[in-house]
């Protein structure tokens, strides 16, 4: 048991992932002063029962961030007092370190060997006629991020499990590195699983996914694209800038229309969140953004706030050029 401890507070008996325990409370005789420590902020309750201490790297996440790594407290927890859990569906998605869109659920989901699932405080049970397989995460046994996406695809909204299944599928580009999974392995698990109930959302996350988005907001722009009814672009376009005696790849390219896109915002002008950019990294990238101006019809940078509010990224598309194609279909985000 180690001690966990933050700027100014007491120390709590804590294991080596920084968990505290109410029942380990109880055993030192410390259990009014672990209240204590929750009303005043000193501890952050994950479950019931299991609880940890704020540190000065919570406060350089972003939200999402924070939000993945409280969801992946509760499945610590939730491990330490369960019998030999096998975590699948959000919560194997969240130990893989896949993102989502959207907000982490506040339930663990666990298989069990039932023909129906069931619920209870914190922790959702689903069941499956067969075994699938495991590995080990961190000391934690989760189903493979293969059945972990179909499990997702199978009840969440379909922009979360499509940002985690591209994810996955995205092709790093550092020499030696390799995608999380392919489409190959994720469609033989899918049909090996067949027939099964959501299935046919299953088949339509992976219908859409890519293994050519590099983000979240990617993902997200994709399929604003088809929700307003536009064509879909080629994805990390390469381009060749000798001027700069360097390359650039573009998020997004329209060929027939000539028009470049970059789901991006103020993200390529910081080094990492919340560090603002030096002189020379905002120049690079305004050089590097009139290298690639030169070479299309029109360029077009939208950030988060555009692209979620949908209306805002059309106008820009529209106003470069680009023609709606077909009739926007019904909001799919959210199905």
């Amino acid at each position: 048991m180690a001690n966990a401890e933050s700027l100014g507070a007491p120390r709590f008996p804590a294991d080596d992932k920084g968990i505290v325990l109410a029942r380990s409370m109880r055993e030192v005789g410390q259990e009014a002063e672990l209240y204590a420590a929750v009303r005043r902020g000193d501890l952050v309750r994950i479950r019931p029962g299991a609880y940890r201490v704020p540190t000065s790297a919570d406060m350089r996440m972003s939200a999402p961030e924070r939000d993945a790594r409280r969801h992946r407290l509760l499945v610590q927890a939730a491990a330490m007092k369960l019998r030999r859990p096998v975590f699948t569906g959000y919560s194997a998605v969240a130990v893989h370190g896949l993102p989502i869109v959207g907000k982490w659920p506040d339930v663990v989901e666990v298989l069990v060997a039932r023909p129906t699932g069931s619920r209870r405080p914190g922790i959702r049970y689903v069941a499956t006629k067969t075994e699938p397989p495991t590995v080990t995460v961190n000391g934690i046994t989760v189903v493979t991020i293969e059945h972990a996406l179909v499990g997702l695809a199978r009840s969440a909204p379909l922009i979360a499990a499509l940002t985690a299944t591209d994810a996955a599928l995205w092709r790093p580009r550092e020499r030696g590195a390799r995608p999380k999974t392919t489409m190959a392995r994720l469609l033989e698990t899918h049909e090996a699983m067949l027939p099964y109930r959501g299935s046919r959302r299953v088949g339509a996350v992976f219908a859409r996914a890519t293994d050519g988005a590099e983000s979240p907001l990617e993902t997200v722009s994709r399929v604003d694209f088809e929700e307003l009814g536009f064509p879909q672009p080629e994805l990390q376009h390469h381009m060749e800038l000798p001027e700069l005696k360097r390359d650039a790849d573009v998020d997004f390219w329209w060929p027939e229309h000539g028009i470049a896109g970059e789901a991006d915002g103020e993200g390529k002008y910081r080094r990492e969140p919340g560090v603002d950019a030096t002189v020379e990294t905002v120049l690079a990238e305004k050089a590097r953004e009139d290298a690639i101006r030169r070479r299309v019809r029109a360029f077009v940078r939208w950030a988060w706030a555009d692209a979620w509010a949908r209306d805002p990224l059309r106008t820009k598309l529209e106003e470069a050029g680009l023609p709606i194609v077909r009739r926007p279909p019904r909001l799919i985000r959210i199905s």
